[in-house]
């Protein structure tokens, strides 16, 4: 073969004195078959000539040449071009004569299932924790995690190699990953980002690494969840009203440490909070409820002999009552929102068993949240919850076309092999229930897809049980049944949908007022 590419005595005898003559006069008859010109093959002799003498390759020497070395003997070429073609050609041959790295052929190795190209494949093979990164995508992989994931996973690893500058196992501290996710937003987008941050904190922690912040806790922590403790066995509140007045007294204890403490608390420090609070925006509903906790959470310090403040001075805004009205879209409006997801899709058959219950049945996003397979009774078609805020459980009929939204989210949507006991669950790794977030996120995607103007002041969930109300109240529903339904301890919270009863205000409008003046 050589005396076909090569005229010159001197060519032929630099290249028949160096080993493995015969290896590479087969590869480039291979080569010939393939339809290579020949310029191409005397291209391939040289590099596969320069190949033997970089690697120091021998006759009869079957020893293993790793991917790392390779990599490091290419350094020895001067541009990508001629890096690249030294590496995929090396690396070809190398393969055909059975001295080649085994991971790169090793058809069980994960990495070599994300890309068929040579350069990339490398680069998943040869970077830093090679047994870090492989580990975590298999134990990923065994809990299902799709294809599209694992390469988006293994891609995002060798990023976050890079951009921490770790290459071997040492401990990373939360607030460098921080900082680091900081200098990187500055240049990228808001979803590779997040992607970015789930991995890092991920694998990082998979692999016992990751040093997280410890969170910190207000000075009075242990008496604060005394109080919570307190309100769940004395007064009965759920867990998210509980969890919404933990978070909100917390606060208030990291704004007063730094100012006094409780035993010298008073009610010019709850006011400069009060103050502060509104200076940040907060509405009049929000510091209501703010100065409501305050209150109850003051109440409890006094009977623990901890102050002793007068709590008919922590006085919340004026807000009247019924001076607002609910935000809720037409039922128009509904309508077109339970056909904006396509029903042929996974996702589009939950979102649109989610955005049925929310605006026929009036549930709370909780509710939603919380909903379990077990709460559906398919023979009787009768939907059984428990209502977050009353705590009492309601059944409710099951209408044909929520029934059949839920049997086709159930039976062709759902993956029922997880085990995951709430009916509405995610559709990729890991696999939970959803968040009240997520239910956001889904009628909020839905009210922009629209298209056309909404005018509510709110997108989320909550809307769309006003709107359930609203047509309910607009139908000849009475309060006391829409009460019943919407799960509301007391009417006087129905009845401000009593201003919204288009129709009977209608009515209202047509009396004659003068005669009966």
């Amino acid at each position: 073969m050589l005396e076909l590419l090569f005229k010159s005595e001197s060519n032929l005898l630099k290249h028949r004195g160096v080993p493995l003559l015969k290896e590479r006069e087969d590869f480039l008859v291979r080569k010939q078959s393939e339809g290579c010109q020949t310029r191409e093959l005397q291209i391939l002799a040289s590099l596969l000539l320069e190949t033997v003498n970089i690697l120091s390759l021998k006759d009869k020497d079957k020893s293993i040449i790793t991917l790392d070395e390779i990599l490091e003997k290419s350094s020895l070429f001067r541009n990508q071009k001629q890096i690249k073609f030294f590496i995929s050609t090396t690396i070809n041959w190398l393969n055909e004569i059975g001295r080649l790295d085994l991971r790169y052929c090793d058809h069980n190795l994960l990495f070599n299932h994300f890309s068929t190209i040579c350069h990339y494949r490398i680069r998943y093979i040869t970077y830093p924790m090679y047994h870090e990164r492989l580990s975590y995508l298999n134990y990923m992989q065994s809990l299902g995690m799709s294809f599209n994931r694992l390469r988006e996973h293994a891609e995002m690893q060798l990023h976050i190699i890079d951009e921490l500058g770790i290459s071997e196992k040492k401990i990373i501290h939360q607030h460098v990953l921080d900082k680091t996710i900081i200098r990187l937003a500055a240049y990228n987008s808001l979803k590779w980002m997040k992607t970015f941050k789930a991995v890092s904190i991920k694998w990082l922690s998979f692999i016992g690494i990751l040093e997280r912040s410890q969170e910190q806790l207000p000075r009075d922590n242990d008496l604060i969840i005394e109080y919570i403790n307190w309100s769940k066995s004395m007064k009965g509140l759920s867990d998210i009203t509980l969890k919404g007045r933990h978070s909100r007294i917390n606060d208030f204890s990291f704004f007063i440490q730094d100012k006094t403490d409780l035993a010298h608390l008073n009610l010019s420090v709850i006011d400069e909070y009060i103050q502060y609070r509104h200076n940040a925006g907060c509405c009049k509903r929000t510091l209501s409820l703010l100065t409501t906790n305050i209150r109850e959470y003051v109440k409890f310090l006094n009977f623990k002999g901890i102050c002793d403040i007068c709590v008919e001075g922590i006085r919340h805004p004026k807000e009247y009552s019924l001076s607002t009205l609910p935000s809720a879209p037409s039922w128009d409006i509904v309508e077109k929102l339970l056909s904006f997801y396509d029903t042929s899709t996974i996702v589009g058959k939950r979102n649109t068993a989610i955005l049925a219950l929310l605006s026929i049945y009036g549930l709370r996003t909780s509710e939603v949240t919380r909903l379990k397979l077990r709460d559906i009774d398919w023979d009787k078609r009768q939907l059984c919850f428990y209502h977050v805020k009353n705590g009492h459980v309601q059944s409710l009929p099951l209408s044909p076309y929520v029934y059949n939204l839920l049997i086709d989210y159930i039976v062709n949507g759902r993956d029922n092999k997880r085990k995951v006991e709430e009916v509405f669950m995610t559709t990729f790794m890991p696999y939970k229930s959803l968040t009240r977030s997520c239910i956001y996120k889904i009628v909020s995607d839905a009210y922009k897809g629209l298209k056309i103007p909404i005018n509510i002041k709110h997108i989320g969930g909550h809307s769309l049980r006003h709107a359930c109300a609203s047509n309910l109240i607009n139908n000849g529903v009475s309060l006391k049944e829409i009460g019943d339904i919407l799960g509301h301890r007391l009417q006087d919270t129905t009845r401000i949908y009593s201003k919204i009863d288009i129709t009977n205000l209608r009515k209202v409008s047509q009396i004659e007022w003068e005669v009966m003046l």
